[in-house]
Formats: C-alpha cells, structure tokens, sequence
C-alpha cells in the first residue's frame, strides 16, 4: 500500500475546513462515511486496492473526524450537499464517481440530485432509502435485535449522554457488534470516533426533512449500484421498495453473510463490485 501516491489536505470550502484525503491516481471517486458524524476512516484500509486504478478521495464532513466545526454549529443535508460540491469545484473535477456508505449513501443521493449533471457514477452501500421510513425501519430493526441487557445499556448510555457524564462511545461500544453477520469481523474495523453533536443535529434533520422520493427521476441517466449486506438491518428486499422502486433502473446485487458494515465485512467483494463498476466494464 505504501507505493500508492498519497496526500493530505485541508481544503477551505464554505464555512469551514475539510480534511481530505487523497490515494491514488486515475478517474476520481469520492467516498462518503456513514453515522452522521463519523469519519473517512471507516473505509481504511478496505478500499486501498481500488487506488490500483483509481484515485480515492476521502474526506471528513463537516465537524466530522479532523474537518473543523461548522459555523455556528450548523449541521443539515443540505449545507453536506454544498460542502461536497465546493470540494468538488475545489478539486477542479468535472464529475465525480461516488461511494457512499449507510448515511453516506443518503447524502450520495441528496448530492445526486442536486447535482445530477456532475455525477459519473453512484455505488451505494448500506442504503438507507429514499426517505425517512428507511431511517424508522433501521432503527426499529436494530433496537429488536438488541439483547434485553443492551437494551439497558443504550437506556442508561442516553441519559449519561445528556447530561455529558458519558460519550458517545459508550454507545458505540455496545451497538458496533449489532451491525455485522459474524462479530469476529469487529475487529477489522478501525478505532473511528463519532462527534455526537453532528449526529445529534444532522439526525434530526435527516428524521425530519429527508425525502427523496419525487427528485429521484433526476438520476434516471445516472447509473446506480447497490450493494446490500444478506443480513443489514434493511435487508435487499426490503431496500427495494425502499430506493429502487424510485430508481428502477439500479441495479441492486445482495452481499451474502454480511450485515450493515460491507466494507469492513466483505471487503474483497465490495471491492471486485466496485472495481468493475467504475471502470467501463459491466457488473
């Protein structure tokens, strides 16, 4: 991995900072992180092989990982959307292939649809849906698959968090195992942090005003491919009347023995998908 060319960057876009990542050379593809309020490095080091042909920009969003804090504390999806096309223009890409994971895959919509004209390609991973049921149905999901002494846990963990005696990765700690098919993965997964606050503020707008299903003809030349874990808190059939029946022309491919986190589960496999669907190659 140490031959892959590689820079780091803080990028001046809007009202803030943004800490970017740069590997590789060849057509661009922008990975998106999860959470909200995660960082970039949840994809590392899972999707170094794609740097072998393309060049891989990862970025912390905004108040995210090692980007500054937003303005005024200011966290919605529509400031994300701006802050990845500033990056964009910043850049000087035309269009961008984009990578985006859980509610990465949200904001790769969001974007797409604001943006339609600068996208090449959509890969989406842990897809949430179009709207907020996808949001309802994760959560719902995830607290039934709960055990009734983590259940407890995520009870008392909340109450700590509002009163600041207890971070948010206390809470990581107990629900990380619950989003893959075999915990022994956990360990593949890097010790990423999660700014609370932004996932606090982005998650209510999320809950409130995400709703995508009248814009999403705007992607009906875009191609799109989703790639969903056998055992996610939204399985493949239920991301299909959640996102593709809005994007009927995306192809949807199940992940098997694989739960939300694809990338750190199934990393081979992600990889070989998106391999051959950025390139001009067919799935």
């Amino acid at each position: 991995m140490s031959s892959y060319n590689k820079q780091t960057q803080l990028i001046k876009v809007l009202d803030t900072i943004l800490h970017v990542k740069i590997i590789g050379e060849g057509n661009p593809i922008v990975f998106l992180h999860g959470g909200p309020g995660s960082e970039h490095g949840f994809f590392l080091p899972h999707v170094l092989p794609l740097a072998k042909e393309f060049q891989l920009i990862l970025y912390d969003q905004r108040g995210c990982g090692k980007s500054y804090p937003a303005d005024s504390n200011k966290y919605t999806m529509k400031a994300e959307v701006e802050a990845l096309e500033a990056l964009r223009k910043e850049l000087e890409f035309d269009k961008i292939n984009v990578f985006g994971e859980s509610w990465g895959s949200m904001l790769a919509l969001l974007y797409a649809s604001s943006y339609p004209n600068r996208v090449n390609k959509l890969f989406l991973t842990a897809a949430i849906g179009a709207n907020a049921e996808g949001l309802v149905a994760f959560e719902k999901e995830l607290l039934k698959r709960l055990s009734t002494i983590d259940k407890l846990k995520v009870f008392f963990i909340n109450i700590g968090m509002k009163t600041g005696l207890i971070t948010m990765d206390s809470m990581v700690k107990v629900l990380d195992p619950y989003y893959l098919f075999s915990k022994d993965a956990l360990i593949r997964k890097l010790n990423t942090k999660i700014n609370h606050n932004v996932n606090h503020i982005l998650g209510d707008d999320m809950r409130n005003n995400y709703n995508l299903t009248e814009q999403l003809f705007r992607l009906d030349h875009i191609p799109v491919l989703v790639a969903q874990g056998s055992h996610d808190m939204i399985t493949p059939a239920h991301i299909r009347d959640l996102l593709i029946k809005y994007i009927p022309h995306a192809e949807l491919i199940e992940i098997q023995d694989c739960g939300h986190w694809t990338v750190v589960e199934q990393p081979d496999k992600i990889n070989h998908l998106a391999s051959r669907f950025f390139s001009n190659n067919t799935v």
